[in-house]
């Protein structure tokens, strides 16, 4: 049992991280190009669903302690979090109503709105500082984790 509770938490870290880069390459527009930037953010879509996944068992303990008794740090971890994934819902509907290549190549015609357009925009540059607190509240836990590692495997040498 151990082993396999250590194989997810490698799985969650090599995750996140693919998580992390690809969110970075997709939110750099003006580098890639829209092309790849419309077609990276539908492939994007699959490491943010793994990641959902591989945290269900804290999407589903953190709803339910969010109605108990918890700290004031865990409670705003917790929403934060929540914040952060309808944020991440928004910029991706969004980018999906604004799109100038992706839908047109599937030859889906969509007229393109100032509203959404601005929407996409602003949740998306909402999002990177959002995403910074989101790792500065989890930074200490995966340092933790990480130092207890190598702990481990120093003392196993």
């Amino acid at each position: 049992m151990f082993e396999w509770k250590q194989s997810l938490q490698k799985t969650r870290y090599v995750m996140d991280l693919i998580f992390l880069i690809s969110f970075m390459i997709i939110s750099a527009p003006q580098s890639t190009g829209i092309l790849l930037h419309e077609w990276l953010s539908i492939v994007f879509i699959i490491p943010f669903i793994i990641h959902l996944l591989l945290h269900w068992d804290w999407i589903k303990q953190s709803f339910k302690r969010l109605c108990s008794n918890i700290s004031a740090k865990e409670r705003f971890n917790t929403v934060w979090n929540y914040l952060l994934y309808v944020m991440m819902l928004i910029v991706i509907a969004s980018g999906f109503l604004v799109s100038e290549v992706l839908l047109p190549d599937l030859n889906i015609t969509i007229q393109i709105q100032d509203f959404w357009s601005k929407i996409h925009h602003d949740s998306a540059t909402l999002i990177m500082p959002m995403l910074g607190v989101h790792l500065a509240l989890h930074w200490r836990y995966r340092i933790v984790k990480l130092t207890n590692k190598i702990r481990v495997k120093k003392a196993t040498v």
